[in-house]
């Protein structure tokens, strides 16, 4: 069997191994054209012979090219060629556009789009219009093509996503039905390999607006669900999501979809994700220069709130530890907070209350970056952060929680900690008993237990000096509490006699 080698030195191409492939490509085949041959070369082959398929409108053309297409990775469309081929069909006058010809030709481009090409808006529109000339379900293939590359949904961000979820609500409003495939997008964002949220996070935010804007809040519930588990899901996996500018954009997100669907399920959900991804940010490095500025000042107290309502344990700490940092960092967030109560209508001194009891106590200035000189002992004080807030919100101690419980009750039950880490140290007691001395002789409403009982929970180092400093701002709670106890253990000795008798 004879084979005839076709030379290409007629042929401007772009390398040496362009060259190599070309000629082997077609070392067996002598019915490739010179278009044809030019596609072998590359994208810019290919959209050369686009560019006068278009201008000739030579279908005997685009029929051949298309085969080529169809068999060679390298060959395949680029979204402007896939865009410029659909045109011509579409605005096509012929008689024949209907023709079964014309419908394949379509599906031809479309699943002839590069994987390495994402669709655009003006991709996603034309494809529109040919779905309005052709008719959907004459072209159902060629669209699943281009949502359902393997090697396209690999690398799918949430914009990705976004942009694909907005066509195939438009076309679901065109066909004035459900079309399927937003189950089936929202299903890969799932599974999607993408780590990085990606630095757009105030665009996302825009788009997802904008298509709740146009396509109403009804359709948009299960795109806005999928994009916050999204979000929340990937901040574990990329330390680049834990930028604070990133959640920043994110609890902005959250809480302006909040404002008017505060009932909606997931959201509220996605409020107490945000409270405890958000210390993770502040963790990771210096962020007052970002959240202590204009508009993100705004949503970063809000923030805080979410974090004192719905954080967990470990948040309210890492959140603590960030707080008292600097002293820089703890001035700021106190002038923050006081600075926006009436515009965000919450009440300052109580989210105070809050941060000291649940974030501040627990935590010691000792390794900090503050500037106050060291003690004679060369160490620092570790109450630095209880001094300053109580210097400027002396009353602070004196208020009640909606548990009933007062400052020095979490501070006595931290100072007994069997993590050192999260342990009120003996100056900070002594500073809260200052501020409230009456604290000390006020029971725990949770444990039913007197300060000076629950800073005898554990055997630490600070709990025998605590234990005692509690105990003689009123010493008479030892022989109160011995009567109670043994007024206890007498009622329930006569309950007993009482049912065996």
């Amino acid at each position: 069997m004879s084979c005839a080698i076709i030379r290409l030195e007629s042929f401007s191409l772009t390398s040496l191994t362009q060259r190599y492939h070309s000629i082997h490509d077609v070392a067996y085949d002598t019915t490739y054209s010179e278009s044809e041959l030019k596609c072998l070369s590359g994208s810019e082959g290919v959209a050369e012979v686009v560019g006068k398929v278009v201008s000739t409108k030579d279908y005997a053309l685009l029929d051949r090219m298309l085969k080529v297409v169809e068999k060679k990775e390298k060959c395949k469309f680029d979204m402007r060629s896939c865009e410029k081929l659909l045109q011509m069909l579409v605005r096509s006058r012929s008689q024949n556009a209907l023709s079964s010809v014309r419908v394949a030709f379509v599906n031809k481009i479309l699943s002839g789009l590069s994987s390495t090409q994402e669709p655009d808006e003006e991709l996603y529109n034309m494809i529109l219009s040919a779905v309005d000339k052709f008719g959907h379900d004459n072209i159902t293939s060629g669209i699943s093509a281009v949502l359902d590359d393997e090697d396209r949904l690999k690398s799918q961000t949430l914009a990705i996503y976004l942009s694909r979820a907005h066509f195939i609500l438009t076309l679901n409003k065109q066909l004035e039905t459900g079309s399927g495939y937003l189950d089936k997008t929202t299903g890969n964002l799932t599974s999607s390999g993408a780590s990085k949220l990606g630095d757009g996070s105030d665009e996302i935010n825009s788009a997802i607006f904008m298509m709740i804007e146009e396509h109403g809040w009804e359709e948009m519930t299960s795109v806005v669900e999928a994009t916050l588990s999204f979000m929340h899901r990937k901040v574990s996996a990329n330390s680049a999501n834990k930028t604070i500018s990133v959640l920043l954009h994110r609890a902005e997100l959250i809480w302006k979809l909040y404002k008017d669907h505060s009932s909606c399920g997931f959201i509220q959900s996605s409020i107490i994700d945000i409270a405890n991804d958000f210390t993770l940010g502040l963790v990771r490095g210096s962020t007052a220069s970002i959240i202590f500025k204009g508009e993100q000042q705004k949503i970063f107290v809000k923030t805080i709130c979410c974090i004192m309502e719905h954080g967990s344990s470990d948040s309210l700490n890492r959140f603590g530890k960030w707080a008292i940092r600097t002293d820089d960092t703890l001035s700021a967030l106190l002038t923050a907070i006081t600075t926006h109560s009436t515009e965000l209508e919450y009440d300052a001194q109580v989210l105070l209350r809050d941060i000291l009891n649940k974030s501040l106590v627990q935590c010691s200035t000792s390794y900090s970056g503050w500037n106050n000189p060291l003690r004679d002992d060369r160490t620092r004080d570790p109450s630095l952060h209880i001094q300053r807030v109580l210097n400027d919100h002396p009353n602070l101690p004196r208020m009640v929680d909606g548990d009933g419980r007062i400052t020095l009750h979490y501070a006595a039950a931290s100072s007994s900690s069997l993590d050192s880490a999260e342990r009120a140290r003996p100056e900070t007691i002594e500073h809260i008993l200052k501020a409230y001395p009456e604290g000390a002789s006020a029971r725990d409403p949770v444990t039913g237990l007197y300060p000076f009982m629950l800073a005898a929970g554990n055997d630490t180092e600070n709990s025998v000096s605590t234990t005692y400093s509690l105990l003689l701002v009123n010493p008479s709670l030892v022989v109160g509490s011995i009567i109670q106890e043994d007024e206890h253990t007498n009622s329930r000795k006569r309950k007993r006699s009482e049912s065996m008798g």
